[in-house]
């Protein structure tokens, strides 16, 4: 029997502060603990603890393909120049950039 994949779009949003990171993510597993990569929220989660950012699953879809144009859509120049956004780049592209 072949394992089940899920695909979504999640967001984690620091309590102490309200600022958010939008991401995707493929899993076997819906309780694997996963909770983002970017860099800005790589440090907000060593600075106020992982259990002040709390992680919302905002859809799922059937696959990666959909998954990226979802990303795409939803992580846009707009929601990147919010004062409260920790995302660095427009969705879809994936991975650590240098800026």
């Amino acid at each position: 029997m072949e394992a089940t994949v899920y695909y979504y779009v999640y967001q984690i949003t620091n309590l102490i502060n309200g600022k958010i990171y939008v991401g995707v993510h493929q899993t076997n597993n819906l309780e694997d603990g996963y909770i983002g990569s970017g860099k800005i929220l790589q440090r907000s989660i060593n600075k106020h603890g992982k259990e002040n950012h709390v992680c919302e699953i905002i859809e799922f879809v059937e696959s990666r393909d959909l998954l990226k144009e979802r990303e795409r859509i939803i992580v846009n120049e707009e929601l990147i120049n919010e004062d409260l956004c920790m995302n660095l780049m427009i969705g879809g592209h994936g991975g650590w950039h240098q800026f």
